[in-house]
This record gives structure tokens, C-alpha cells and sequence, in this order.
């Protein structure tokens, strides 16, 4: 393939990274070395915000910092009016490949089928791509464009993780833009992306693996969050159900994060308050898989953080002790989950 020249490749080393739906606004990271601290202080040591300057009007193949590939055609985005965008245009994208980078962006890779019906996604990577113009989010033109007689895409050619690689067949994946219902967008989990109407379905998008890379064709932009998963098997051979977390002092949902961590897979579940409990967390997991319990907590101005490893069985609840830990530590810990 042909790789055309990057006129400029910004990368945000030490980037704050913090979602707004699906889009990211980075800033500096802090340095202090203190149990104070919030939630959103974790993400800025996820990976950073990668940017590129390219030409709209010539076709681009651009390499990002863990070898990915993202390739399109010349001409091929709009204006919010419906012209076709010229000049000079920045792709904004983000790569997440491995279990603590997941967590520290809070992007767990959970499907979302109904509220009490959540999945673990085993993940040949997860990443956020949009366009942008200045102020403007460019997107996708819907329909071929002049010298191309099918509609545009853009091509993902992404290397497979490195720790845990899966090399079974995966599927293309989505997350919502907007929040379903009264669920925060966060929360809403993935969804099965679907190619065009096949008598009398619609199919799923497959992600071949050759040579240890995932080829992916994104179909639109609008939606900026894509993962390459497939659905843990083992919710096909063994029972499932609630496994919990209870925690020692109630928090808002927007001061708690609780994950479970499958041991040796690349995937990562996020659980969600049970209700009328202000205390339990519960996530839907297979029994008898060994799992990491990982409870992450904003309380008076500290952040506590504590793991405990299990293996699940029915009605099991889980009790990590919490620790005050200083934002640092608390990234420390999550790198060696």
C-alpha cells in the first residue's frame, strides 16, 4: 500500500483525556503525588489523543504510535451543510489495546442487549476516529463520490494486542453517540455494527486477521467509538449471572467505577448499581471463570482504590478493601492488573 506523506502528526504524550459523548478533550496531566484526586484524573494517563493534518483533497494512509493504519480517499468528507469539505483537515484518533488502558479511559468492552443482559466483549482493540475542520466535525460522505463507484469508508488496518492476543473471529462493534434512554452513553456499551440488507437479514461486519492484523471498514464516521470483539465463549458453554461488589460507604455514580477483569483475556466488564442498593455493584459473568475485582472511589475530596481476586459462582459477593491512594499509585497498581 501506498503511504502518502503526513504533513503533520501531533502527539499529546502527556494528555488529559476526558469524554463528552464521543468527544475528547485533552489537557496537562498532574504530577502532584497525592491521595486527592477524582475519577477524571485517571483518565488523563490513558493513551493520548493522536492528531493528523492531512489534505482533503488527496487520499491519505496515515500510521499511528502503536502501528495501526487508517486509509481513505480523496474528497470523501462533508461540511454540515452537505458539500464536500477542501483544505486542510485534522483526523483526531485514539487506540486502546490492552485491559488497563481500558479501565483508566473507562471504556470497558460490555455489550448492550437490555440493562440485565450485559456481556463481556473479548477485544482486538478499541478506538475513537473523527474529522475535523477547525470547529467543524466533518463526516462521511453517504454515497460514492466522484472517480469511486462505491460509497466511501475508511480502512483500519490495526495490529493484534500484544498482551493476551485473541486470534478467533471478531466482529465490528459500535458504541451510540447519544445516551440511550436515561443510560449515559458511557454505560451503554457496544453494539454489533451491520452491513448492508441481506435477504431477509442484515449481517454483521466481519474483521479478518491476516498476517497479525485486523482489517476493519468503517461504513461512517458519526459515530466515533469502534472496537474489533467478539462475545466471551464462555457464556455459550457455562450458566451466568449477577456477580457482585459491595462497597463500604455508598458513592454517587459519578463517583464509582467498579470493573471485573477476566484473568488472561483482553476484556473488561464494568458493573452497574443495583438497585435499591447504594452500596452493591453487580455485572452478568459466567460461573467458575477467574475474575479480578477492581472497585475504584471518589469520597471526600480522596480517591480509594482496591482489587480482589475470585472465582465466580452463583449469588457470589465480592468485598475488596479499599485503600486512599494517590492518583499515581492508583495507575501503578492498574497497569500490573
Amino acid at each position: 500500500m501506498k503511504h502518502f506523506p503526513l504533513l503533520s502528526l501531533g502527539l499529546a504524550l502527556l494528555a488529559a483525556c476526558n469524554k463528552e459523548d464521543d468527544i475528547i478533550n485533552c489537557g496537562p496531566l498532574p504530577t502532584a503525588d497525592l491521595t486527592t484526586g477524582t475519577l477524571a484524573d485517571l483518565r488523563r494517563a490513558s493513551p493520548a489523543l493522536q492528531t493528523f493534518t492531512f489534505d482533503l483533497g488527496q487520499p491519505q494512509s496515515l500510521r499511528t504510535l502503536k502501528g495501526a493504519t487508517v486509509t481513505f480517499g480523496a474528497g470523501v468528507f462533508l461540511l454540515p451543510n452537505g458539500s464536500v469539505a477542501t483544505g486542510q483537515a485534522q483526523l483526531r484518533l485514539r487506540e486502546i489495546y490492552e485491559v488497563p488502558d481500558m479501565l483508566l479511559a473507562d471504556l470497558p468492552t460490555i455489550t448492550y442487549v437490555g440493562f440485565n443482559n450485559r456481556r463481556v466483549l473479548l477485544s482486538g482493540g478499541e478506538f475513537n476516529l473523527q474529522v475535523w475542520q477547525g470547529s467543524t466535525r466533518l463526516r462521511l460522505a453517504g454515497t460514492s463520490v466522484a472517480g469511486s463507484p462505491q460509497p466511501p469508508r475508511i480502512d483500519l488496518k490495526s495490529p493484534l494486542p500484544t498482551v493476551n492476543p485473541d486470534t478467533a473471529r471478531m466482529l465490528l462493534w459500535n458504541q451510540p453517540a447519544v445516551s440511550l434512554g436515561t443510560a449515559p452513553r458511557d454505560s451503554a456499551g457496544w453494539q454489533l455494527v451491520y452491513g448492508p440488507a441481506v435477504s431477509p437479514n442484515s449481517t454483521s461486519i466481519p474483521v479478518p486477521l491476516t498476517a497479525g492484523y485486523y482489517s476493519a471498514a468503517l461504513p461512517l464516521d458519526s459515530i466515533g467509538y469502534w472496537n474489533i470483539d467478539r462475545i466471551w465463549p464462555a457464556y455459550q458453554s457455562m450458566a451466568s449471572g449477577y456477580i457482585s461488589v459491595e462497597v463500604p460507604n455508598a458513592a454517587t455514580a459519578a463517583g464509582m467505577r467498579v470493573y471485573f477483569r477476566p484473568v488472561g483475556l483482553n476484556g473488561l466488564a464494568r458493573g452497574v448499581l443495583a438497585y435499591p442498593s447504594p452500596t452493591r455493584w453487580s455485572s452478568t459473568l459466567p460461573y467458575g471463570v477467574d475474575v479480578v475485582a477492581v472497585v475504584l472511589q471518589e469520597r471526600a475530596g480522596h480517591l480509594y482504590f482496591g482489587t480482589q481476586r475470585v472465582t465466580t459462582a452463583a449469588g457470589l459477593v465480592v468485598t475488596p478493601t479499599l485503600e486512599a491512594l494517590s492518583v499515581a499509585e492508583i495507575v501503578r497498581r492498574i497497569r500490573l492488573l
